[in-house]
């Protein structure tokens, strides 16, 4: 039997005037290391000792020993004037060989005089665990018979797969059938429609109002020079004003409008190259003959579809 108890009883009984005396008892000397074992201290005392807090240093200074609970002072009775009180230690060993679990110092009050006796020390077996080194024959492993459930995930599995592939050959197969969109088609805007537009635009941007006025006339002049070579197929772009003023004399445009245009383009060249610093009002006026020389030379055709009146229900 690997542990035996008997009750091993060490007698310390240090008689001060006869007030206290002690002992200190293990359930058994011997243990396995990882066991937990209890220290039990009885005192007897005089009525009227108070038993102070245990000091624990000498078991936690011992590596071997380690405390893990510790109960109160029970009183176990009383004989006469003399109280008899009880103590327990639960202790774990984590080293084996022979130890010796330390003395104790049991401290007291006697009125105002303090004083402590001790415990003696108590030799400790620890022992190892024993290895059970027996083993059991392995047991082959029991294969139970397949059933039909064992197979069902499979088939999902399966059917899954050739549902997506099934789904994947219809939609490109239905992307080959689809007819291509129909392109779009490229708007064609004539030279009178794309002036008044760019006019409108240059409008909007507030140039002259914010101070940019070689940028506005440089924009404005650049559409009406646009306008007369898609309109008419002079090289406006590259020619000077002097140039164009004399192709507009030899064709049948109104002398006014071409006049004023003349002096448009003109001044724009001055506000351009001699930085001139026209009128507030001469900006808004040509934007107006700019644009009524574009509605006014614009083809016939365009001119007559405007005018059109509704037909007669």
């Amino acid at each position: 039997m690997r542990r035996y108890l008997f009750l091993f009883c060490l007698f310390f009984a240090v008689k001060t005037a006869a007030q206290v005396s002690g002992k200190a008892t293990v359930d058994s000397t011997r243990m396995l290391i990882g066991d937990q074992m209890r220290l039990r201290i009885e005192v007897s005392a005089d009525k009227g000792v108070e038993l102070l807090p245990l000091d624990r240093t000498a078991i936690a200074a011992d590596s071997v020993f380690e405390v893990l609970d510790e109960s109160r002072w029970d009183t176990l009775g009383t004989a006469g004037d003399r109280l008899r009180l009880q103590k327990n230690l639960l202790f774990i060993a984590w080293d084996s060989g022979q130890h010796r679990l330390p003395a104790l110092p049991i401290a007291y009050k006697l009125g105002e005089r303090t004083d402590t006796f001790f415990t003696k020390d108590i030799p400790m077996q620890v022992d190892l665990p024993q290895v059970d080194t027996t083993l059991a024959d392995i047991k082959p492993i029991i294969e139970e018979p397949l059933k039909l459930q064992d197979f069902i995930w499979y088939f999902v599995g399966v059917l899954a797969l050739l549902g997506v592939i099934g789904l994947v050959l219809y939609l490109r197969k239905r992307k080959k059938m689809a007819p291509p969109p129909p392109p779009v088609p490229v708007v064609q805007l004539l030279p009178h429609e794309l002036a008044l537009k760019q006019l409108e635009l240059l409008k909007q941007q507030q140039m002259w109002q914010e101070g940019n006025v070689k940028g506005y006339h440089s924009a404005l002049t650049y559409i009406v020079r646009e306008y007369l070579e898609g309109r008419y197929g002079i090289q406006a772009l590259e020619q000077t004003t002097d140039e164009i003023l004399a192709q507009l004399s030899q064709g049948e445009f109104n002398m006014s409008l071409s006049q004023r245009l003349g002096n448009v383009l003109q001044t724009a060249d001055l506000v351009k190259f001699a930085k001139a610093q026209p009128t507030t009002e001469f900006h808004e006026r040509a934007m107006e003959v700019a644009r009524a020389f574009i509605f006014e030379t614009k083809p016939a055709a365009v001119i007559a579809e405007a005018v059109k009146p509704k037909d007669v229900q």
